[in-house]
């Protein structure tokens, strides 16, 4: 009889276990589709002039960076770039460059618009910095700093922490990161 009720115990345990898993798994996956969003690829034509750069950039390394940026803040791949007053090497590139980005990014359906979907968002807070962006590096601060004020008033990607500080010149560890909020596509 002991035996009978300890088997009786043992197989309530497993079903209650078994139905809290279904639950949890049921609960978590509810959680995540509430994050999904409808969204729809919106346009961007801009041309930053970037004024008095810390340094002289190539063209490639102006193209190479934006490019890299634009895909970190949920950009459709393959933008297009053209870069302007920059050379193949930094003796012949200006400091104060211009660079023209056509570009796609996600925007936010509201409810009665869901229908007009042609991709998913999940809404992300992500941290631009050297380590994110392996292009970048601890002495392009400053090129970040102005191609992310003149960028993101444009777009929907909003500033979520500090504003960008640049470290002083010759600073032992030089570190920045600008934290921002943006929508990325599903994959």
């Amino acid at each position: 009889m002991n035996t009978a009720r300890y088997l009786r115990v043992a197989w309530l345990l497993v079903g209650l276990a078994a139905a809290s898993a279904v639950h949890a798994a049921t609960a978590a996956r509810g959680s995540a589709a509430a994050a999904q969003t409808p969204a729809q690829w919106r346009a961007f034509d801009l041309l930053l002039d970037l004024q008095n750069l810390p340094r002289a950039y190539t063209c490639r390394e102006l193209w190479q960076r934006s490019d890299e940026l634009l895909l970190a803040l949920g950009a459709r791949h393959y933008p297009q770039i053209l870069v302007y007053h920059c050379g193949a090497t930094p003796e012949e590139s200006s400091r104060s460059p211009q660079v023209q980005l056509q570009f796609q990014l996600p925007q936010a359906l509201s409810p009665s618009q869901s229908r007009y979907a042609d991709v998913t968002v999940v809404r992300r807070t992500i941290v631009l910095s050297p380590r994110q962006l392996p292009s970048f590096t601890a002495a392009d601060c400053g090129l970040l700093k102005q191609l992310s004020s003149e960028l993101f008033p444009q777009t929907p990607v909003r500033v979520v922490g500090a504003p960008l500080e640049c470290p002083a010149p010759g600073a032992a560890r030089p570190r920045y990161a600008l934290e921002v909020e943006t929508l990325m596509p599903r994959s």
